[in-house]
């Protein structure tokens, strides 16, 4: 099965007016000192609309605090969605749930609305989950491109038949009054105990 991703993250102006009459926590917020709003002035004045923000070098005060490559991980968050996936039997009951795989990785986000590091070329990001099962998934990501930014990865549980290999290209761009965030890409996921992908 191929997901892709083709997934539009909303501007923080309409995040904002979305989020009318929810509650906010403390998180959600970032204090910008008057020092580090000039900074922040100073960039927006030389942006146009339509700009390419990846060429753009932005303060680290506005930056979360991990690699692109680590924030990938968030579409590993759910092991209790992953893990049954190679055992289900009827194809349209395991796409519904390769389905609801996918989208519970999109819930996932950093305190505030913040642009994640970007990786140098040939950087890699390795991790792994132990499963209340005892057994274990693996992961490996590597930035395999500057400009464009293109970040490739790949997950594999053995002991369940599970292996993801997927590409990420992030955009933003200026549009403005807001910031447009892009996440195109491709995952091929590959249940190997069925020979399907």
């Amino acid at each position: 099965m191929v997901l892709g991703h083709g997934h539009r993250k909303n501007s923080l102006g309409s995040v904002r007016s979305s989020l009318d009459g929810q509650e906010h926590s403390d998180e959600d917020e970032t204090v910008v000192s008057s020092e580090q709003g000039n900074v922040l002035t100073h960039i927006i004045s030389q942006l146009r609309p339509g700009a390419d923000l990846s060429r753009v070098t932005l303060p680290t005060f506005i930056l979360e605090p991990r690699s692109m490559l680590e924030r990938i991980t968030n579409f590993m968050a759910h092991p209790d969605t992953l893990l049954s996936l190679p055992t289900i039997d009827d194809p349209i009951q395991r796409f519904v749930a390769v389905t609801k795989f996918y989208l519970s990785g999109w819930h996932i986000k950093p305190p505030g609305v913040k642009k994640p590091l970007n990786p140098i070329l040939g950087e890699t990001f390795t991790g792994y989950w132990d499963y209340a099962d005892g057994t274990r998934g693996y992961y490996i990501s590597e930035q395999t491109s500057h400009h464009p930014p293109k970040s490739s990865y790949f997950f594999m549980a053995p002991e369940h038949h599970i292996r993801i290999d997927g590409t990420l290209k992030p955009r933003s761009k200026f549009l403005g009054n807001s910031v447009g965030s892009f996440m195109e890409g491709i995952a091929v996921m590959r249940f190997l105990n069925r020979n399907e992908r």
